[in-house]
């Protein structure tokens, strides 16, 4: 196992675009990151290119000159990630935590996070690039608005297909995500499902608990009834998207 702690990586890139990151992670290896700093003007603060388990905790993100503060790689299938008792702080270009390749079969958590950002920044994003099988458990966490308006594409979950106007589709019912004990502003999205040849869309829904209750998606429109044309997003390292 590979453990930091106390640390503070920097992103120290030209722009949040650029492609520089705090700290990278990669194999089969298992990371643990305790009580770390994680800024910088660079793409990610922290990206996840291994196989292994990862555990991030107590950490604080000064989101402010970064991308996305948290991405996972499309490289490698990431292991199991955990993410429990960190501080995001400031507006990051993109959104704050963002999965898009799991191993099929793991469970990733995220619990007792605060957020506070914009109303442009989804703060998990989630692909599904080999569309594997996965559980997503989210508890205690809360977010708020500091700045920008609230739209029906302010959203706390973003389900993005990007490789469908490739003639692919990223499977997003292969997904249960169990949310509780969410904190979160009255007005926003909880999840939608975006395809980037469609925009918003009303099929391809993952399977989701909110508080142990189900919750269903009702056709024609998302998750709080929004209309369904689709934004345009900005691109990820990566892929292009």
């Amino acid at each position: 196992m590979l453990k930091f702690e106390n640390c503070t990586f920097s992103a120290a890139g030209a722009d949040k675009k650029a492609k520089v990151y705090g700290l990278t992670t990669l194999g089969a290896e298992d990371v643990v990151v305790n009580r770390c700093t994680f800024d910088g003007t660079g793409y990610s603060g922290l990206l996840n290119k291994g196989t292994g388990t990862l555990t991030v905790t107590e950490c604080v993100f000064e989101c402010d000159g970064l991308y996305n503060p948290i991405e996972g790689g499309q490289s490698a299938d990431n292991g199991a990630v955990t993410i429990e008792d960190c501080e995001f702080k400031g507006v990051p270009g993109n959104n704050f935590i963002s999965f898009y390749q799991v191993a099929d079969g793991t469970t990733h958590t995220i619990k007792g996070c605060s957020f506070a950002g914009g109303t442009a920044n989804n703060i998990i994003r989630l692909s599904n690039k080999n569309n594997a099988a996965a559980t997503f458990n989210i508890s205690d966490c809360s977010y708020k608005f500091t700045s920008g308006i609230v739209d029906e594409y302010t959203g706390f979950i973003l389900c993005q297909d990007y490789t469908n106007k490739n003639g692919t589709l990223q499977d997003f019912t292969r997904y249960n995500i169990n949310i509780s004990h969410l904190d979160r502003p009255e007005e926003g999205e909880l999840l939608y499902v975006y395809d980037d040849g469609e925009g918003i869309i009303t099929n391809n829904y993952p399977i989701v608990t909110l508080d142990g209750q189900s919750v269903i998606w009702g056709a024609g429109q998302n998750a709080t009834g929004g209309p369904l044309d689709g934004p345009t997003f900005e691109e990820t390292e990566e892929s292009g998207f």
